[in-house]
């Protein structure tokens, strides 16, 4: 039997065939569902080959890879594999640079090399050395490891872009690190569709860990005219044709690319943090693609948080959603898989002015699921802001435990009062938060004395007064819920 998979921003699906003397099956369907079957019979066994072979060409011009498991597992797949699960066992990479040494492989020796460069022992005449060992092999060997993305990080211009700090350094259009001889993280500036083609074509970049996009191009498709985009791309099945350039179709590319699997780190936001031009409507197709992934930072709109809330991510401790314009929260809450969660930070878009539903976005139902919830028992750092669930958040922080077990609470633009100041202050858990965030609320002075009082560390600038959580009945919109991106 052979398997294929496909993936992209509208479907993740498989497709088998099983060939049987002169007939043959096909089992196709959504990836995680037994799917459908079919079976059909042909007067010979070379007749039933021939129509499965030209069946699995059709496939693959669409796109499909496959998937089907080796007979025989070469040992660098053994090798691959191991350390896809177990990326922080130094044993495992020692073996395989070993390994890869013996067949005269030079991989084998960068690998040796940068690992003895992560001993914080060394003398520095040894770290002199290998650190010229380690340049003398990146000079042979870097553009062959690199592959096709060799195009943008090595050749690609160079020119000044923002590093996320506010400050502005010269940049190629991707950004490039090898740890432990493999290309371990990369960082796109303004990912294009042939940039993300690069990475999917690159072969060496089956065991990398950070996906990093910090801005996405906008780009129209060879033979249309267009203004203002930065490039065009060639037609192909990776990017539909329905997909406009601000659909962001390097996004679409990505969606097929196939190491997504390996990605542990996956960062998609602009450097500016309340400066957001990302559709992130494909998000949660490349994120279902990433059952490893242990951090995600997604500032986008149009982000499907009903649906990445609920996918299996048992390694996840991170999770950064701004921008969004939904917070299911109570979904997540009740997802058995995140266990490893300790840090929850959610800022939304700010409220529109049109919005038919009144209300913040993240409300007190919301945080009552957090603090109640029986999966999210390892939770330590907790923003939630631009949210109206004032004063009685507050209380169900305290009654729930949670405060107890929180290190960082960010409760920025919301309309907690002098009432809800009082309720921290008095409980004896607020003096173990390492940070307090109140800033944009409705203390007024005598508020921002009791917190002062506690001795925490806080933010307490910029209040309003603003206490009364908004009426849905009204028609008016609170000014601390503009707080954010507004565009």
């Amino acid at each position: 039997m052979r398997t294929f998979q496909f993936s992209d921003a509208k479907s993740h699906k498989f497709w088998t065939i099983d060939v049987q003397g002169t007939s043959f099956t096909v089992t196709y369907g959504k990836v995680g569902t037994a799917g459908q079957t079919q079976s059909k019979s042909f007067p010979s066994a070379e007749k039933a080959q021939a129509e499965a072979d030209k069946l699995i060409r059709e496939k693959t011009g669409k796109g499909y890879r496959e998937t089907t498991p080796k007979a025989e597992v070469s040992q660098a797949e053994a090798f691959e594999a191991g350390l896809l699960d177990h990326p922080h066992d130094l044993a495992r990479w020692s073996a395989y640079s070993d390994s890869l040494t013996e067949q005269d492989d030079p991989r084998g020796e960068f690998m040796r090399v940068q690992l003895a460069l992560e001993d914080e022992s060394l003398s520095a005449a040894d770290r002199k050395k290998l650190k010229a060992a380690e340049a003398k092999l990146l000079k042979a060997h870097e553009r062959e490891w690199l592959g096709p993305l060799a195009a943008f990080t090595i050749d690609g211009e160079v020119v000044e872009r923002y590093r996320g700090d506010g400050k502005r350094k010269k940049l190629p259009p991707v950004s490039h690190e090898f740890e432990r001889g493999w290309l371990r993280r990369l960082e796109f500036h303004n990912m294009s569709v042939n940039q993300a083609r690069a990475l999917a074509a690159c072969t060496d970049a089956r065991l990398l860990r950070e996906l990093v996009i910090k801005g996405l191009a906008y780009e129209a498709r060879e033979g249309q005219t267009e203004s203002y985009i930065d490039s065009y791309y060639a037609p192909g099945p990776d990017v539909p044709d329905e997909v406009e350039s601000h659909d962001t179709p390097a996004l679409h590319a990505l969606s097929r690319c196939p190491h997504l699997p390996a990605v542990r780190s996956f960062v998609l936001a602009e450097p500016e943090e309340f400066n957001c031009h990302i559709n992130g409507e494909v998000v949660y197709h490349l994120v279902k693609q990433m059952p490893r992934v242990d951090e995600l930072v997604i500032h986008a709109h149009r982000v499907d948080a009903n649906k990445l809330f609920v996918l299996p991510m048992p390694n996840l401790r991170s999770l950064t959603l701004f921008h969004s314009h939904s917070y299911p929260l109570d979904k997540l809450a009740a997802n058995k898989t995140l266990t490893n969660l300790t840090k929850l930070e959610c800022h939304p878009h700010a409220m529109d002015y049109d919005e038919e539903e009144g209300g913040a976005y993240i409300r007190l139902k919301h945080l009552k699921a957090i603090c109640r919830s029986a999966y999210l028992t390892n939770l330590t750092h907790l923003m939630l802001r631009c949210a109206d669930f004032g004063d009685a958040g507050v209380k169900e922080l305290i009654d729930s435990g949670l405060l107890a077990r929180l290190k960082v609470l960010d409760l920025r633009a919301g309309c907690i009062s002098d009432k809800g100041a009082e309720l921290l202050a008095q409980s004896p858990d607020v003096k173990k938060l390492e940070f307090l965030n109140l800033q944009n609320n409705a203390l007024s002075k005598d508020g921002v004395k009791a917190i002062k009082a506690t001795g925490v560390n806080a933010n307490l600038t910029s209040m309003h007064t603003q206490s009364t959580p908004p009426d849905p009945e009204d028609g008016e919109t609170p000014e601390y819920l503009f707080d954010g991106d507004i565009e």
